[in-house]
């Protein structure tokens, strides 16, 4: 009981110390950019069209005001020869990034993407400037 009860008062002090240091540095967002990296590794027999369509949803996404930059790519790494695609979109604020969420178009990524993927990695965090 004594371990599961450690356990839980870690977790939770990690929680709150991490929400923290995420409201600090939302607060001074003048200084700082919240990137957002999505990488899908697609399945072999994904056709090229599939994911030139979902590619254009990105870009699309990406004229939005609440995107501050916005980059995608192709892996080309010889550690890792599976077909991957790099989307990081940054955004001023968590808020942005919400909001962002909410685009109807948005759902489209979803769409398109999960019958295509074999694997999806997503990480956000923040850039000092």
């Amino acid at each position: 009981m004594r371990k599961t009860f450690f356990t839980l008062s870690l977790f939770i002090a990690g929680f709150f110390l991490f929400e923290n240091e995420m409201n600090a540095q939302a607060n001074n967002s003048s200084s700082t950019i919240l990137r957002h990296i999505v990488i899908i590794t697609f399945k072999q027999d994904a056709s090229a069209d599939s994911i030139k369509a979902l590619d254009n949803v990105y870009s699309e996404l990406s004229k939005s005001s609440l995107v501050k930059d916005f980059e995608m790519g192709v892996n080309i790494s010889t550690r890792d020869t599976s077909l991957k695609h790099i989307y990081v979109t940054s955004f001023a604020s968590k808020e942005d990034m919400d909001y962002y969420r909410k685009i109807p178009e948005y759902g489209n990524l979803f769409k398109l993407s999960l019958p295509l993927a074999d694997d999806v990695t997503v990480a956000d965090y923040w850039v000092r400037k």
